[in-house]
C-alpha cells in the first residue's frame, strides 16, 4: 500500500472507469428508485421522504448524516400553494479533516406535464436511458455526487480530506429556501468548505462557471371600472397592457440584441430575453376591469444587471401614469437574481478539467448557464469562490416531457466526480478494493 496526495496516474484513472462500470447497475436501480419519489414543486412534495432516501444510502457508505428541517420562519415567502408542506435539508459527510470538497444538488422537480410516452415516475429503464422527470434536472446529479464517493471505496482509496454531499430543496422556485437556508445557516461557507460543486445538468463533457440574471415579477396596472356597455366611463387596464408591452417592444427590445461575451450556453441563449408570460383581468364579459396583471420573465446576459432592467421598465409604467392611460401600478419582484460567475483560473477548475480529460478523452468546454441555479448563494452569500457547477444531466433534456439520462452520461458523470475528489482531497493509501473501506 502506497501513501499518496494527489496526482493521480493513468493506473487511478483506470480503477475508477472499471469500478464505476460493475456498479453500472445498481446506480441505475437507486436512480429509478430515486426517479419514482414524486418529489413536484410546486407544492412540495415527498421531500421527507427523498431526504430519507439519499440519507440512507449514505449511512451505507460511513457517512454521518443529518437531516434539517427548515424553521418555519425561514418560509414565511414561500408561494400560497407550497404552504404547509415542509422543506428538508439532507448532508452526509465523511471525514473530519480538510481540506473539504462539498457536492451539492436538489431533489424538486418541475410537475410532470403532459404528453409524456412513458410514466413520468416510473423510473423506466430502456435502450440504455433511465426516463423520468428529474432523470436530468437533476435527481441524476444528486444520485451521481453519492455514488462517486462509493465508486472511490469500492475502488480501495481512502481520502485525506472530507467529502461532503448535501440534497436540497426548492431550486425550482429559488431557492432561497433550500440552499439559501444551507448557506445561511453556515452549514456551507468559505469558513468551513473549500471546495464547492453542484451537481447541475449542464453536461458530463461541459464545466458551468456561473448563469444568467434572472428577473422574475409581475405589474398590476390599475385602471376604472365601468359597464361594458359605456366604457368611456371607465379606464381600461387591458388596453394599457397592450400599450406597454408595444413600447417594452420599442424601448427595450432593441437592448436585448446585445450579444453576451460569455460563454453562454445554448449559444441562442447569449442575448439576454424578456417575455410575458401571464396576463390575467377581468370578472364578468359586461364590465370593464379595474385591474389587470401581467408576469414576465427576464434573463439578463452576464454584461446587465438587475437594476438597470428594472429601471428602464419602472419608467415605462411612471409613463403611462403620467399621460393617464393608468390611474397607478404595483411592481412585485419574484425573484431578482444578478448574473453570477467564477473565475477560471482557479484550482477547483483546472482540477475538474484535467479529470474530465482523462476521462472522457475530450477537452471539456466552460459554458454560462441560461437559466440561474443554487451557485449563487456559495459564491455571495457563502463567500465561497472556488464553487461551479458540474453533472452528468443534458442541458436540453431539463423540464422537457419523457425527460431522460443516457447511461453512459450517468456513468461518465460519476467517474469524472470521483477522480475530481481523489484529486482534490488527496489519499492516504490505496487499500485492497475487496476489502472496500469507508474511510
Amino acid at each position: 500500500m502506497n501513501d499518496k496526495s494527489g496526482s493521480l496516474k493513468p493506473e487511478d484513472y483506470a480503477r475508477i472507469r472499471k469500478t464505476a462500470a460493475s456498479l453500472q447497475e445498481e446506480m441505475s436501480d437507486f436512480l429509478s428508485a430515486f426517479l419514482r419519489i414524486e418529489s413536484e414543486n410546486p407544492p412540495g412534495n415527498r421531500y421527507r421522504e427523498c431526504c430519507e432516501f439519499l440519507g440512507e444510502k449514505m449511512e451505507s457508505l460511513g457517512c454521518a448524516v443529518d437531516i434539517h428541517e427548515i424553521p418555519e420562519e425561514a418560509l414565511a415567502d414561500l408561494a400560497e400553494e407550497s404552504r404547509g408542506y415542509p422543506r428538508y435539508v439532507v448532508i452526509g459527510r465523511t471525514g473530519t479533516r480538510g481540506p473539504v470538497l462539498h457536492f451539492s444538488g436538489h431533489y424538486d422537480v418541475v410537475p410532470a406535464g403532459d404528453h409524456w410516452t412513458v410514466d413520468p415516475y416510473g423510473g423506466i429503464v430502456k435502450d440504455g436511458k433511465i426516463y423520468g422527470r428529474g432523470a436530468s434536472d437533476m435527481k441524476s446529479g444528486v444520485a451521481a455526487q453519492i455514488y462517486a464517493l462509493e465508486v472511490l471505496q469500492k475502488a480501495g482509496y481512502r481520502l485525506k480530506g472530507s467529502y461532503v454531499s448535501s440534497g436540497v430543496p426548492d431550486e425550482e422556485t429559488g431557492g432561497t429556501t433550500g440552499m439559501g437556508w444551507l448557506v445561511g445557516s453556515g452549514l456551507l461557507t468559505s469558513n468551513n468548505t473549500d471546495y464547492c460543486i453542484i451537481t447541475e445538468p449542464l453536461d458530463p463533457d461541459r464545466y458551468c462557471l456561473g448563469h444568467r440574471g434572472t428577473l422574475w415579477f409581475s405589474l398590476e396596472l390599475e385602471g376604472i371600472q365601468s359597464h361594458g356597455s359605456m366604457p368611456s366611463e371607465g379606464l381600461n387596464p387591458i388596453d394599457a397592457a397592450k400599450e406597454l408591452l408595444q413600447r417594452i417592444d420599442v424601448q427595450i427590445r432593441p437592448g436585448l440584441e446585445k450579444e453576451s461575451a460569455y460563454p453562454v450556453a445554448p449559444v441562442s441563449s447569449r442575448k439576454s430575453t424578456l417575455a410575458c408570460t401571464m396576463i390575467e383581468a377581468g370578472s364578468k364579459v359586461n364590465t370593464i376591469p379595474s385591474t389587470c396583471k401581467l408576469s414576465f420573465d427576464w434573463r439578463l446576459i452576464p454584461e446587465d444587471s438587475v437594476q438597470e432592467a428594472k429601471e428602464s421598465l419602472l419608467k415605462i409604467c411612471d409613463d403611462l401614469v403620467e399621460e393617464k392611460k393608468i390611474t397607478r401600478y404595483s411592481y412585485r419582484p419574484i425573484v431578482e437574481v444578478d448574473p453570477n460567475w467564477v473565475t477560471e483560473e482557479q484550482h477547483l477548475v483546472q482540477t475538474l478539467k484535467a479529470c474530465g480529460k482523462q476521462m472522457l478523452g475530450i477537452d471539456m468546454q466552460p459554458v454560462v448557464s441560461p437559466g440561474m441555479h443554487d451557485q449563487r448563494f456559495a459564491t455571495r452569500e457563502g463567500g465561497l469562490q472556488a464553487s461551479i457547477v458540474y453533472g452528468p444531466g443534458r442541458l436540453t433534456q431539463a423540464h422537457k416531457s419523457d425527460e431522460h439520462i443516457a447511461i453512459q452520461d450517468f456513468l461518465d458523470g460519476v467517474s469524472v466526480m470521483a477522480a475530481v475528489a481523489l484529486e482534490l482531497l488527496g489519499f492516504e493509501k490505496e487499500t485492497d478494493p475487496e476489502a472496500n473501506e469507508t474511510g
